[in-house]
């Protein structure tokens, strides 16, 4: 572990201090510097067009084919790419200008989500469109996702690291409401067109933010003569022989193949289980986003806290244990809490995770690292492909048992048997 990226999330404000802390406004402490506030502002659209997409996408496919294993093939095209490619995409946005990076990628994710809504708008609009789309999309991910993790250690200084990165987590929670329960009503209202054009407009703002970011050039350390394959499989070593890295990710892996795909499934438990339309379906999505910011607002707001290890476990075990009691709970109502406990604990996984990746990680591998963390994110839909067969066969809320049960014993299993996780800080 490197010892000197490792100080950076130590040291917590107790009692008083917090008061203090907050009264100062210290939760949007990253926002006073100029070209992080730009960055969050693009990442605020980047995560709106994430929301639109998701609900979007699965609304489309499911109407087109009432099959949750269709919904899970489709989005598994962004599983394949992000699994192929993500390394690779860390490798790059360790050799070049991550501004550079984000605005190439950014500008074909509008050309990309345009396409799709103009296949829509004239009825041209095929399976294998919205599929190949999933597939393009995992691949621009693939290169944009590590660069935009990775800029934020180069745009703030280490002792608000963990405030940005909270923050990031802030912004996901706002746009989660905002998105999911607007494109809801925007599909009930005008159809799912509408949705994908909202999104390019989205992606046109993310774009326009990230040319207000200096060039940040590439990591100090490691010299670009190697070839790209050599970076990689330097990479890959540098991970493999950490001591707390490989955990890291493993949790991450664990977390994405068994309880985020419960995204995937939500258009097929909206119209099956609960009877909603796509405003309905607008409302359920945006239950996690509640729970989110509450639980961002409140990481943001703690400062650089300790115990890191301990609540990325806790935060893991309660997500199962809430996705486990949603599948099984029939009324709205603790539907709803329970959509926003999932939230909540989802969101505090990312950050402490996230935190603690790039605080353990040394500055010219962090590109590399971080490729490796949204792979396994990326892989979530990969997770979908069996659950959509399993799910057409057995049923959704069985499938939702499944994946949060399996989840939260993966949490309480590491919990008694990784303790140098759980004393993390």
């Amino acid at each position: 572990m490197d010892q000197q990226n490792g100080t950076a999330c130590q040291g917590s404000p107790r009692g008083p201090r917090a008061v203090a802390r907050l009264r100062s406004w210290a939760t949007f402490g990253a926002l006073r510097d100029r070209n992080y506030r730009w960055l969050w502002i693009g990442s605020l659209a980047s995560s709106a067009t994430f929301q639109i997409g998701t609900l979007a996408q699965g609304w489309l496919v499911y109407e087109l084919t009432g099959s949750a294993f269709a919904l899970g093939w489709v989005s598994a095209g962004w599983s394949i790419s992000s699994l192929l490619l993500s390394l690779y995409g860390g490798v790059i946005a360790d050799r070049v200008d991550k501004r550079d990076l984000l605005i190439w990628t950014r500008l074909a994710m509008t050309v990309n989500t345009l396409a799709i809504a103009l296949l829509i708008s004239t009825g041209a609009i095929q399976l294998w469109h919205l599929a190949l789309n999933s597939l393009l999309s995992g691949v621009l991910f693939s290169f944009l996702m590590p660069a935009s993790q990775a800029i934020v250690s180069e745009l703030v200084d280490r002792d608000t690291l963990l405030n940005a990165v909270s923050l990031n987590a802030v912004g996901m929670g706002m746009m989660g409401v905002f998105s999911a329960a607007v494109s809801g009503y925007l599909i009930e209202a005008l159809g799912v067109a509408s949705a994908y054009y909202v999104m390019a407009g989205f992606y046109v703002v993310a774009l326009l933010t990230v040319t207000k970011l200096p060039r940040t050039g590439r990591a100090a350390e490691g010299g670009s003569a190697t070839s790209v394959w050599a970076d990689l499989r330097e990479g890959v070593r540098y991970i493999g022989s950490d001591a707390v890295l490989p955990s890291l990710l493993g949790m991450a892996l664990g977390i994405t193949m068994l309880a985020m795909p419960y995204r995937t499934f939500m258009p097929k438990y909206a119209q099956d289980v609960m009877g909603m339309d796509a405003s309905g379906l607008g409302i359920l999505m945006a239950a996690p986003g509640v729970g989110g910011l509450v639980s961002s607002l409140i990481t943001a707001s703690l400062g650089d806290f300790r115990g890191k290890g301990r609540l990325l476990l806790i935060s893991g075990l309660t997500m199962g244990a809430s996705l486990l009691l949603f599948a099984n709970v029939p009324y709205l109502v603790p539907v709803l809490l329970l959509l926003g406990l999932v939230g909540a604990a989802s969101n505090a996984f990312m950050v402490a995770n996230n935190c603690l990746l790039q605080v353990n990680s040394r500055a010219h591998m962090l590109g590399r690292v971080m490729s490796v963390y949204m792979m396994t994110w990326g892989l979530s839909p990969l997770g979908s492909l069996p659950a959509g067969a399993i799910a057409d066969r057995l049923g959704v809320r069985f499938v939702l048992s499944l994946g949060g049960g399996m989840a939260a014993l993966v949490f309480l299993g590491a919990g008694l048997f990784l303790p140098r996780v759980r004393r993390l800080e």
